[in-house]
């Protein structure tokens, strides 16, 4: 790792890069995503520790948001510009958003209707939390949610996860 961006300039890099404010402003304070969207005090403590990792040689390091022991940063140099997520024990990428805070946002609300499938969340709630990360494709999305999950599988519910995104021109 080149740098870990110290925090008080953090939110001003994260919106240079295009980050939406409100869900710079929102992390850790969406009580519905309590352990999925946590404040970035975790990344601030390990990451100087993991200087080492494959995944960050040569970037400028941004944390966005812990989630756990799991990271979602932003990293970049003269010639790359990424958000990406990995573990802590674990020197792999295991997503990239390449530059695209919506999918990522598609992420975090794909998250939130799965571990709440069984409470079967309504749209209202559904399109609060959305407003609340600034992600305008909560109502689009939230119509597209109709997966049967007594199919559920893995590979099945990422291709679908594919397939929405593309119906929302997230990608």
């Amino acid at each position: 790792m080149k740098k870990l961006i110290p925090i008080d300039e953090r939110e001003s890099k994260l919106i240079e890069f295009g980050a939406p404010k409100i869900f710079i402003d929102n992390i850790g304070n969406i009580s519905e995503l309590e352990f999925r969207l946590e404040k970035v005090d975790g990344a601030y403590f390990y990451l100087p520790t993991i200087t080492d990792y494959e995944i960050l040689r040569g970037l400028n390091i941004i944390p966005i948001y812990d989630e756990g022991e799991d990271f979602r940063v932003f990293g970049y140099n003269e010639s790359i510009q990424k958000i990406f997520h990995f573990e802590l024990e674990n020197d792999k990428i295991y997503t990239d958003y390449d530059t695209n805070w919506n999918l990522l946002l598609f992420d975090i609300m794909f998250q939130y209707y799965e571990d709440n499938i069984d409470e079967e969340i309504d749209l209202v709630n559904f399109n609060k939390v959305g407003k609340k990360l600034g992600f305008d494709k909560s109502e689009s999305m939230y119509q597209l949610l109709d997966f049967p999950f007594e199919e559920y599988n893995y590979e099945k519910v990422q291709n679908w996860k594919i397939e929405i995104a593309k119906k929302l021109k997230i990608m």
